[in-house]
C-alpha cells in the first residue's frame, strides 16, 4: 500500500496541471489579495479561504481529471485483475492527495505568517491540520464521484464545475453571507464546503475556541464518510464498466468470480 501511495504521489508531482492548481494558484491568491487589501482581520479570513478553496479545487477538480484520464487510457484495467480492491485503490489515491494538500498548505501557512503577519496559536495549528486532513479526504472523494459520472473530458469539466462552484459561491470563504438571501445560506448548509470553511475559519487566529471548531468538523467528517462510500460504490475500472461492479468489488468481488 505504501508503495502505491508513493507512486501516486510522484505521479501527481509530475503533472503540470496539478502543480499549477495546487501550488501556484493558492500562493498567488494569498499574496495578491493579502498584500493588496493589507488588513489583519481580512488576512485571517483570506488564509482560511485560500486553504479551503485549494483543497476544493485541488482535490476535487484535479482528482476528477486525473482519474477520468487514467481510466479512459486503460491504465486501471491492469489494476482490476489484481487483488487490489476498489476501496484500497481509492484510499491510496486519497492518502497521496492528502499528503500533497498538507505540504502545500504548510507552505501557504508559512507565507501568510511571514508576508501577511497572520498570528496563529498552537491549538489552532493542530486543529487546522485535522481539518485539512478530513477536508482532503472529503473532496478527493468528491473528485472520484465526478470522475465516475464522466465519460470524457467535457463531461468531467462540466460535472466538476457544477459540483465545485456552487459550494464556493454559497460559502463564506472570501466574503460574508450575512446579508445574502435565506435560500442561499440554506443551500450552503446542505453542502460540505460550508462546514469546511466554518471549521477552518474558527481555527485560524490567536484566540481559538475548540467548541467552535468541533461541530462543523464533525459534520464535515460525516460528509467525508458519505462521499467515500459513494465514490467506492460508483467507481469504474474502465470507461465502459458499470457502476454496480464497484459495489461488488468493494465487498470482496474479484474478476472471474461471476461464473
Amino acid at each position: 500500500m505504501l508503495t502505491i501511495i508513493r507512486t501516486m504521489l510522484v505521479g501527481i508531482f509530475r503533472d503540470a496541471h496539478t502543480l499549477v492548481w495546487t501550488i501556484v494558484f493558492p500562493v498567488a491568491m494569498l499574496l495578491g489579495l493579502g498584500l493588496y487589501i493589507d488588513d489583519a482581520d481580512y488576512s485571517e479570513r483570506l488564509l482560511a479561504g485560500v486553504l479551503t478553496t485549494n483543497v476544493l479545487f485541488g482535490a476535487a477538480m484535479v482528482t476528477a481529471f486525473y482519474v477520468m484520464a487514467h481510466r479512459n487510457r486503460g491504465i486501471y484495467k491492469l489494476l482490476r485483475v489484481t487483488p487490489f480492491s476498489t476501496a484500497a485503490f481509492i484510499g491510496a489515491n486519497t492518502a497521496a492527495r492528502t499528503a500533497l494538500t498538507l505540504l502545500v498548505s504548510g507552505a501557504v501557512v508559512v507565507m501568510s505568517v511571514l508576508a501577511l503577519g497572520v498570528k496563529l496559536s498552537g491549538l489552532g495549528l493542530a486543529l487546522m491540520l485535522a481539518i485539512l486532513m478530513i477536508g482532503a479526504v472529503c473532496f478527493t472523494a468528491v473528485g472520484f464521484i465526478a470522475a465516475n459520472l464522466s465519460k470524457n473530458e467535457s463531461d468531467v469539466n462540466m460535472i466538476s464545475n457544477l459540483i465545485s462552484f456552487p459550494m464556493l459561491l454559497t460559502s463564506e470563504a472570501f466574503y460574508s453571507l450575512q446579508n445574502a438571501p435565506d435560500w442561499l445560506r440554506t443551500v450552503g448548509r446542505l453542502l460540505p464546503f460550508h462546514y469546511f470553511v466554518e471549521a477552518m475559519g474558527a481555527a485560524v487566529g490567536q484566540s481559538v475556541d475548540i467548541g467552535d471548531v468541533l461541530p462543523p468538523l464533525g459534520i464535515l467528517a460525516g460528509f467525508a464518510g458519505l462521499c467515500l462510500g459513494i465514490a467506492v460504490y460508483t467507481f469504474r475500472w474502465d470507461a465502459d464498466g458499470a457502476a454496480y461492479r464497484a459495489g461488488k468489488r468493494a465487498a470482496g468481488f474479484r474478476p472471474g468470480a461471476e461464473g
